[in-house]
């Protein structure tokens, strides 16, 4: 098994620990922080080894990876770091703040001879997959167009850490879901982005971003546009349409169900969706059967020597899109990728 260690005991901390706990190819060996509380919380929960600080997990003979789930601000310093102790890396989206970060960390896991993987859990959706296969089986004919709104209320969740309120730290939800956003159109159109128009602001709040919408253009020849607000007073929405010659697909889903419809005379047709399978021990505890099936994909590769299914440089792109939309919406112009 896969010793795991999790760095980051806050909002994202229980879905890799329950994931950690539940399959077959891990264990969950240690969990660090720097806030006593959280961390004691984490351990108790969980039942494992905690260190105040990340340092600890680095120094851990019984962790072989880490799952790095800290503001986006650290992610370089402590993905480096944990390179270049030995150790594989899970880490959250967006890999980094700059395109110049991402390449430190490339370097770094190049020279360390150790995986590094990009956690962009919209792979790992059902409507997302086959919506893909869909595409690729040629169910839409020739790709035309394709669209992906999110509207969500910027404080979902209750209050919001300081970081997030801050773009210079990589707050915002810019960067939190427009990676989701140009993340899953990249994976579902099989294709990476060349060029960008876009506008982000922040003209509700006056905060860290809470707006941003973009035009894409794709390598494969197709246009797409991203629709995203935090709002004050609104009404959630998040899914993506996408057309071709033939047919068109529209990609919904709030977490809690997974839907995905197929145009059909007129009218949209429900698209059935088979349930995730994930193998897991017997009694531990249920774990999401997206982030089960991340972490997973991750072990496995490990266990079996091949190169992460998510690389760092398709992490590095989704950041290299975001901060071109940034770039646009300062200059005014298209940025060309």
């Amino acid at each position: 098994m896969i010793g795991i260690g999790i760095i980051g005991a806050g909002r994202i901390c229980a879905a890799h620990a329950t994931a950690a706990l539940a399959l077959p190819e891990t264990r969950l060996a240690a969990v660090a922080d720097v806030d006593e509380g959280r961390l004691a919380s984490a351990t108790q929960a969980y039942g494992c080894k905690g260190y105040l600080g990340y340092e600890g997990v680095l120094g851990d003979p019984e962790v072989d990876a880490v799952v790095i789930g800290l503001p986006h601000f650290l992610h370089e310093e402590v993905t480096i770091n944990s390179l270049q102790a030995g150790k594989h890396v899970l880490l959250e989206k967006p890999m980094a703040m700059t395109v110049e970060e991402c390449d430190a960390m490339l370097s770094a896991a190049d020279a360390s001879g150790k995986s590094l993987m990009v956690a962009h859990s919209q792979h790992y959706f059902p409507q997302n997959l086959a919506a893909r296969e869909l595409i690729r089986a040629g169910e839409l004919g020739h790709l035309v167009l394709a669209n992906d709104t999110w509207y969500k209320g910027f404080w979902e969740g209750g209050k919001r850490p300081e970081w997030f309120l801050d773009d210079a730290k990589g707050g915002g939800m810019w960067a939190m879901n427009g990676s989701h956003m140009i993340d899953r159109l990249c994976f579902m159109l099989d294709s990476h982005v060349t060029g960008v128009k876009a506008r982000v602001g922040n003209p509700v709040f006056g905060l860290s971003t809470d707006m941003g919408i973009a035009y894409l253009d794709f390598a494969c020849g197709i246009s797409a546009t991203i629709q995203h607000l935090g709002y004050r007073d609104g009404v959630n929405r998040f899914d993506a349409e996408i057309s071709g010659t033939e047919a068109q697909l529209k990609v919904g889903g709030d977490g809690n169900r997974a839907e995905l419809w197929r145009s059909r005379s007129g009218a949209w047709e429900e698209v059935p969706l088979a349930a995730p399978e994930l193998p897991t021990r017997d009694g531990a505890p249920q774990p999401s059967p997206i982030f089960g099936a991340q972490l997973r994909d991750f072990a496995l590769g490990l266990l079996e020597q091949r190169a992460p299914s998510i690389t760092a440089d398709y992490g590095r792109h989704i950041v290299q899109v975001l901060t071109a939309c940034e770039e646009s919406s300062r200059t005014g112009r298209e940025v060309i990728l």
